[in-house]
């Protein structure tokens, strides 16, 4: 395709360059949004270290993560501590890896 083609889209050079800068400004927002979700692991609680402030969960298939929670975690649902979760309660927590290890951003019980 020609330049001409795409002149007529979205107008002239200097034009383009504002459409280059907004769509850049905007995919970085879209990047750091999901970057700030981090990502979810839901499960059952296995064991709970309140001494060591780690969380241990096991999803239905066997997979099990040790989460970091510390005073930045959040609670929400029927549990709002860490030594309020008990072996048994289904979890989903949302996690970041930092440093090589499962940090917990926020811990939700229903």
């Amino acid at each position: 395709m020609s330049h001409q083609y795409f002149d007529c889209l979205i107008g002239r050079s200097e034009n383009r360059n504002r459409y280059l800068i907004l769509f850049s400004l905007f995919f970085w927002l879209a990047m750091a949004t999901l970057a700030d979700a981090g990502e979810q692991f839901a499960g059952e609680v296995l064991k709970v270290d309140v001494t060591a402030k780690k969380l241990t969960v096991k999803k239905p298939d066997g997979n099990r993560f040790a989460f970091v929670v510390d005073n930045a975690t959040a609670f929400s649902g029927s549990r709002r501590t860490l030594p309020d979760l008990t072996h048994g309660d289904r979890v989903t927590v949302e996690f970041e890896v930092t440093g090589g290890q499962y940090k917990a951003l926020k811990i939700v019980t229903p």
